[in-house]
């Protein structure tokens, strides 16, 4: 993840960061990949097809990579791992958007209003708890939440194209892709 980082408060990112540490240590080529959010997101926040996003990330902004895009990444690395070892790779989709450009196109893609609706982090949390998410999880999410207005998760690259070898989905193509789990949500 994108915010992993010693002095992070996600307890979560920070153990991701303590196993990057060690895994530098093996006695094979190491690479580590450090997404920012994924673009899946968009189906999981999805507010139970009512139209929100309801989210605590103000007007942070990122460029949503879809798992299919990591996949190339991870299989190019692993296909020749030796002119990637030792190195870090922060991973990022295709444009980088605030959450209310992610749902004017969520909009457009899905032929409806979406709203981007930004929420406390208490009411996150109660979201969270709600869902019966553990309290590790919430944890992680709610200063992950922090890390996002402060513009951890923020940034483009190529190397989605570089190393993976085509480029990355946009949110556009990511809805295109995956409709049916936006309409599902929306019966």
């Amino acid at each position: 993840m994108v915010s992993a980082r010693r002095n992070t408060a996600s307890n979560a990112a920070r153990q991701h960061w303590v196993a990057e540490r060690v895994l530098d240590h093996a006695p094979v080529p190491v690479t580590h990949i450090r997404p920012t959010f994924f673009a899946q997101w968009l189906i999981d926040t999805w507010a139970d097809g009512t139209g929100e996003l309801r989210l605590p990330f103000a007007d942070g902004r990122h460029a949503p990579i879809a798992e299919s895009d990591q996949a190339k990444v991870i299989a190019a690395i692993l296909e020749d791992p030796a002119p990637h070892a030792g190195q870090i790779y922060p991973l990022y989709g295709a444009e980088e958007l605030n959450h209310y450009e992610i749902a004017e196109k969520m909009s457009r893609a899905l032929d409806r209003d979406v709203t981007y609706v930004p929420i406390e982090l208490d009411e996150f949390a109660a979201i969270l708890q709600g869902r019966g998410a553990p309290d590790h999880l919430i944890q992680h999410l709610l200063a992950v939440a922090v890390d996002y207005r402060n513009g951890v998760f923020a940034g483009t690259n190529d190397l989605v194209k570089t190393i993976g070898g085509s480029d990355p989905l946009d949110v556009d193509g990511f809805i295109a892709q995956n409709r049916a789990a936006f309409d599902l949500r929306t019966a």
